[in-house]
């Protein structure tokens, strides 16, 4: 059946895998619905990028998969929106949330998950270092595989940590979706991964197809495509990731970069 990979914004995103449509972190909000981020710098609000794709595009979903509940990744339009009895995959904190807001079929995966002959896999991460971590809370990545399709390591919102490292080494897999907008809260800590974490993911794993995404859509996110293509450009590492544009296609079933 193969698989494939849709860009929509920001971290929503469509995986292709089984002959389903998973659907991950639905952030659906018109241009400027959603306020600004608490304890950022930015007042501006959000998001400041448009849906490349009509509403109506998602009633065509099979899944959910929720790396964690904050509103770029989980918005109201989406909890309006989208069809209650799809299941949703998501890390054990926030099932009740799920449920209270009228999803039927919430399934918290504590580690590992089958469903449609589809392998999912928690990953634990952080979001911020230090204290920041508690203020943000819990966030999770998945490893989502099948025997014939391979492995797409959805990393969310984790910093690199030595359990992501560690991540990467254990499973090896053939794709790895990360989000490197350079998020930063007021006091100018990084909540999310960076530039230098590609250039060290790709050095580390180069036989990892990167897909770097979460960028221009939100007001606290640092870092744009056209800075990390120019980043990449500079160094000589332009096909070390794909840096998809909004709504863009990839096809996983091709040659690993």
């Amino acid at each position: 059946m193969g698989m494939s990979f849709q860009h929509i914004r920001n971290a929503t995103s469509v995986l292709n895998v089984n002959g389903k449509k998973i659907l991950i972190d639905p952030m659906l909000s018109d241009t400027g619905e959603l306020p600004p981020v608490p304890f950022t710098r930015s007042l501006r609000r959000n998001p400041l990028t448009p849906l490349p794709v009509p509403l109506h595009f998602f009633n065509h979903m099979d899944a959910i998969l929720l790396t964690h509940r904050h509103f770029d990744h989980l918005d109201k339009k989406a909890l309006s929106v989208l069809n209650k009895k799809m299941p949703v995959f998501c890390q054990p904190e926030d099932q009740a949330f799920l449920h209270k807001a009228g999803f039927i079929n919430v399934y918290a995966i504590q580690q590992s998950f089958e469903w449609c002959g589809i392998q999912m896999k928690r990953i634990k991460g952080r979001h911020a270092p230090g204290f920041a971590a508690k203020l943000l809370g819990p966030v999770s990545g998945y490893i989502v595989s099948t025997p014939v399709d391979g492995s797409v390591y959805i990393v969310g919102d984790c910093i690199y940590t030595p359990a992501i490292e560690e991540a990467f080494r254990e499973y090896q897999p053939d794709t790895a979706v990360l989000n490197t907008p350079r998020a930063q809260m007021l006091l100018g800590t990084i909540i999310t991964m960076t530039a230098e974490d590609i250039v060290r993911i790709a050095e580390l794993f180069p036989t990892t197809r990167l897909i770097a995404v979460h960028m221009d859509a939100i007001s606290h996110c640092t870092f744009k495509r056209q800075h990390l293509r120019s980043f990449l450009k500079d160094r000589g590492l332009e096909h070390a990731a794909v840096v998809p544009d909004d709504g863009e296609v990839i096809d996983l079933n091709t040659a690993a970069i």
